[in-house]
């Protein structure tokens, strides 16, 4: 068994038993939501009031399936496994008892446990019915017997055994269901804050309006004083439409058909309107009383199928008959306002109590096994808790009985099976002392005289009260030591109506207030004859006309369940029991609070603390040998590795032999080993930590080095086979592509020829084709030759614009200019492609001022050395002033000069065309150019526009191409929106006056090319929005 940090699953290896030492295991599994921990093969439940889906399904099932109880942590699902095995294995009866107080989780534990054994036993389409059958028959059993009370808002307010029976194989065939003791009294009331039975309440959210209106009802509860008296309608943690429907899906599925249904419906119509029937002062008629709302009782007896007014007269009245034969005689007797609202009130319970008892032989019907091979069965006890209230009454006392016998049965039980496997294993038994509350079990119900005896012979005689049956057994038991009352104590706790019985679980005081009558547990005799005469199915099998001796007194309600618990005892001890204590944290029925004082109190009552003294008392720990040595021969190097034929009880005796274990510490059984002390099992526990970690590397890697080698031999084989099956069909395929490929190779030369045939047909006459084949188709090649003819095309391009160009002749200067205007110019500003580049614009015979202008040119030839004119134009050059001037402009093979257009002489400052650094350009549909020039040289701002055509294009190739031809130089060609220029520097005054040139687009209908616009130092030049720079 592991240990962990929030506690030892099993109480029994605690170390020191005390109740401290529980009490904070119990407290820190609880915080830890590890609701379940062992005393031996006890499971101790607490109720977490909160959903923990991860200890409830498939997974978790699937992870306790055949584990023993020691390899898995503390579950009820370990249990039920537990509870299975050994049904099947040793073909004994089983039975799992399930304690605790209301609101400790009984109901869900018993649903936990019918769900594990659902889930592992064999399936059919008929097991599965009867699975089906069993499970749904909780939640129909919850609506009419479960109710929601200060403590729990789910409690049972019944005893339940239910037998679930079973087939050789494991398979559940049938199951059967016993009752005990229904809290009728509730019906008609109940502590405030308390509800009544849920299927009330189902009903009236469940049902439709219209079903509810025939049978006179409405869906809002406070209109039923059988439901409205204690103060509580509805409940948060309830859902009670939700809840019909889960009632009418469990009836859907046990079976119960429409007509059986609309008859429950009805009997519980007519006991929530029998609750609403008042009564009134009866004077002018033979009755002391009368029914005040005669409509009400109309609606009653429509309900039940019977006379409205018999039912109206005996609800006020009863007959009794006295006398024999001839001498005998009737007598009408009328009754009060109280004894009238007790008939009432009687004929509700009673009705009610009839109604469950039929529900549950219903069930019994539907769950019996239907064939003969039923083998075991596995009874699971799901009844009351111990009960202390501030009133307790004869259904407390009854109820605290059942938690009598069973304790003194869990006690006997426990240690009688320590008993016997000690003997069976060869140990000496050493008898344990712990409290026997036979004592009080006797008192109760023992004989030849008990409180039950005396109660029940009180009920006989018609002059006996409550008060006079506290007077005989105050009497009675007066001295005896676990009976008190305030006559026999002087203790003032204690009133004059109520006795003290000292349980097992404490002292309870109840008060005798209605006890004779609860035990008399009778229905007048007009009643049930009124009863008899429905003609409702349902009521008349509720109250059937039998023929029995209605003469004889019936068993009291005492002794009913006395009898019962008898019966249930006897079912019990013919079981192999096993037990599931549950404990509620709070009254709060809140989650993570752990209310100390509470639960103290109920693990005293249950006798926890005693249950883990018997097991502790001789030896805390003990498993079989194999078990034991499976767990821990890792840790011991004489039992380690073992072997499959060695003997684990010697085995087991090397091993303790090895840690010097003292020969008081363990004994060896005939087939297990017990150990004494608990620190001992953590010891080796811890030693099994320590090496696990260890051997389980050595196993992982001897496994993986096994599994390597396997795989390998398993893979070489299937290399060498695949080799020689693949070399094989190569081997075949090759033959048989071999004369296909042949094929192949003839048809791609074939369509290869046939390709360069008509390429060279379709070219055959391209020299004479004037575009040299531009507009000649290629034919479609092989995909193999697309290739070549993308190079093939490439070198038609190549040819082709060689030839055009070797045809240009005369003309090719100025074709290899356009280039460079191209490379320029395209993308990026717009340009005139098409206007021829004449060079020299100044020279031609238009110009008015030719003659002066030959003369200038000879002069600047002679001054300056130049031969060549490039460029020569007029255009507007921006001064130093940033006034625009009307010059020419002449490119030579060495500068660019500025002349004056009237005598064209040579203005000062040439810019040598080495100087020149960048070349700016806008790129709007402007004819704009900026020089830059080295220092001191100035900066040209020129317009080519002047003559209406675009000439910068021409003006800039020439520059660019000279610069390139001469000077070896690339110059940077700009554009831009801005640039920085300087037009005011000289050889003094190197620094000039930095200035800036932007462009901007304008939106001036009136523009109709350029406009420039000084601005100090910045000056604008206004463009017309140009279209994208493509060529003209």
């Amino acid at each position: 068994m592991n240990r962990d940090k929030d506690g030892v699953p099993d109480f029994v290896l605690m170390d020191p038993i005390t109740e401290d030492a529980l009490m904070t295991n119990l407290r820190n599994r609880y915080r830890a939501d590890k609701i379940y921990t062992y005393i031996g093969e006890v499971v101790v439940s607490v109720n977490p009031y909160k959903r923990l889906d991860q200890l409830y399904n498939d997974k978790t099932i699937n992870e306790y399936k055949g584990r023993q109880m020691y390899e898995v942590a503390p579950h009820i699902y370990s249990l039920s496994n537990e509870v299975y095995r050994n049904m099947i294995q040793f073909r004994e009866n089983q039975c799992v008892i399930i304690s605790g107080e209301s609101g400790a989780g009984k109901t869900e534990a018993s649903k936990v446990l019918m769900q594990y054994i659902a889930a592992v036993s064999r399936s059919s389409s008929e097991v599965d019915r009867v699975k089906n059958q069993l499970l749904e028959s909780n939640p129909l059993l919850e609506a009419f017997g479960n109710a929601k009370t200060l403590r729990n808002d789910n409690s049972s307010r019944f005893g339940k055994y239910m037998e679930i029976q079973f087939e050789a194989d494991g398979a559940p065939a049938g199951g059967k269901i016993n009752n005990y003791l229904l809290e009728k009294s509730r019906v008609i009331i109940r502590a405030k804050g308390e509800r009544n039975f849920h299927i009330f309440y189902q009903m009236l959210s469940g049902l439709p309006a219209a079903e509810l209106a025939k049978m006179n009802l409405t869906s809002d509860p406070s209109q039923y004083f059988y439901l409205q008296n204690s103060e509580c309608l509805k409940v948060d943690t309830i859902n009670d439409k939700e809840d019909f429907g889960k009632v009418l899906k469990a009836m859907d599925i046990i079976g119960i058909p429409a007509d059986v249904r609309s008859g429950i419906w009805s009997v519980l119509a007519a006991i929530l309107l029998l609750g609403n029937i008042q009564f009134k002062d009866g004077t002018g008629t033979k009755f002391k009383l009368m029914v005040a709302n005669k409509d009400v009782s109309a609606k009653v007896a429509n309900l039940m199928k019977v006379d409205s007014d018999i039912l109206d007269r005996v609800l006020i009245s009863r007959s009794i008959t006295t006398g024999v034969g001839k001498r005998g005689s009737h007598i009408v007797i009328p009754l009060d306002s109280e004894q009238a609202i007790a008939t009432r009130d009687a004929l509700a319970k009673s009705f009610y109590e009839k109604l469950f008892t039929w529900l549950v032989g219903f069930l019994n019907s539907k769950l019996a096994c239907k064939t003969q091979g039923v083998k075991n069965v596995i009874g699971v006890l799901d009844i009351y808790g111990f009960e202390v209230f501030e009133k307790n009454s004869f259904e407390q006392f009854c109820i605290n009985l059942c938690n009598e016998k069973l304790q003194q049965l869990f006690i006997e039980l426990t240690l009688k099976q320590e008993q016997e496997e000690y003997v069976k294993e060869g140990i000496k038994w050493e008898p344990i002392k712990y409290f026997n509350n036979k004592i009080i079990c006797d008192l109760i119900e023992g004989k030849p005289v008990s409180i039950i005896s005396l109660m029940d012979e009180a009920s006989m005689l018609s002059e006996s009260t409550d008060n006079t049956f506290m007077d005989r057994i105050t009497t009675q038991f007066g001295k005896h030591p676990h009976f008190a009352t305030y006559r026999t104590s002087q203790d003032r706790t204690i009133p004059d109506n109520c006795f003290r019985l000292k349980h097992y679980a404490g002292d309870v005081t109840y008060n005798v207030e209605g006890f004779l009558e609860k035990n008399k547990d009778t229905l007048f005799s007009d009643l049930i004859s009124c009863l008899k005469t429905s003609d409702s199915q349902l009521v008349k099998e509720l109250y059937p006309n039998t023929t029995e001796n209605t003469k004889k007194r019936p068993d009291s309600a005492a002794t009913q369940f006395k009898n019962a618990l008898a019966a249930l005892m006897e079912k019990l001890l013919a079981a192999v029991p096993h037990y599931i204590r549950c404990i509620k944290p709070n009254d709060l029925k809140k989650p993570n609070q752990f209310d100390e004082e509470r639960v103290l109190h109920q693990v005293r009552y249950l006798g926890l603390l005693e249950n883990i003294r018997v097991r502790r008392a001789g030896f805390a720990y003990r498993r079989l040998y194999p078990a034991f040595m499976w767990r821990y021969k890792m840790v011991c190097p004489e039992t380690w590795p073992g072997g499959k034929h060695t003997d684990p009880k010697s085995e087991t005796e090397k091993f303790f032999k090895f840690f010097k274990i003292g020969a008081d510490d363990f004994r060896l059984g005939h087939t297990k080993i017990f150990i004494r002390n608990p620190l001992t099992m953590f010891k080796f526990e811890d030693e099994r930590e320590r090496v696990m970690p260890t051997i389980i590397a050595k196993m992982q890697a001897v496994c993986r080095g096994f599994m390597a080698r396997t795989k390998w031999k398993e893979r070489r084989a299937a290399i060498k086979i695949q080799s020689n099956w693949k070399g094989y069909l190569e081997r075949k395929r090759w033959q048989q592509r071999k004369a296909a490929i042949k094929i192949q190779l003839f048809y791609r030369k074939y369509k290869a020829y046939r390709w360069i045939k008509n390429v060279r047909d379709a070219f055959g006459d391209v020299r004479s084709d004037l575009q040299l084949g531009k507009r000649v188709a290629w034919p479609q090649p092989p995909r193999v030759l697309e290739r070549a003819q993308t190079l093939l095309k490439q070198i038609h391009q190549v040819w082709r614009a060689y030839t055009m160009v070797k045809s240009l002749k005369d003309d090719e200067p100025e074709m290899r200019q356009k280039v460079l205007a191209y490379d320029i110019f395209h993308g990026k500003k717009p340009w005139n492609c098409s206007r021829r580049y004449e060079a020299d614009y100044l020279e031609v015979p238009s110009n008015p001022t030719h003659d002066k202008y030959l003369e200038g040119m000879k002069n600047l030839f002679a001054v300056y050395g130049d031969g060549q004119v490039l460029f020569a134009d007029y255009v507007t050059k921006v001064n130093s002033h940033s006034k625009g001037q009307r010059r020419a402009i002449v490119v030579t093979e060495d500068h660019i000069y500025k002349q004056d257009p009237k005598n064209y002489k040579v203005k000062k400052f040439e810019t040598p065309l080495n100087a020149i650094t960048a070349i700016g350009l806008s790129p709007h549909d402007d004819t704009w150019v900026v020089i830059s020039a080295e220092s001191p040289n100035r900066d040209l701002v020129l317009d080519l526009g002047v003559s209406g055509d675009e000439k910068y294009s021409e003006f800039v190739s020439v520059i660019v191409f000279q610069m390139k031809q001469k000077f070896d130089r690339e110059i940077k060609v700009q554009f831009a929106d801005s640039f920085n220029y300087n037009t005011a520097r000289t050889p003094k005054k190197p620094e000039g006056t930095p200035t800036q040139l932007r462009f901007q687009e304008s939106q001036d209908p009136k523009l109709k090319k350029t406009e420039f616009k000084t601005g100090g130092k910045t000056n604008t030049v206004h463009v017309v929005k140009s279209p994208p720079p493509v060529r003209k």
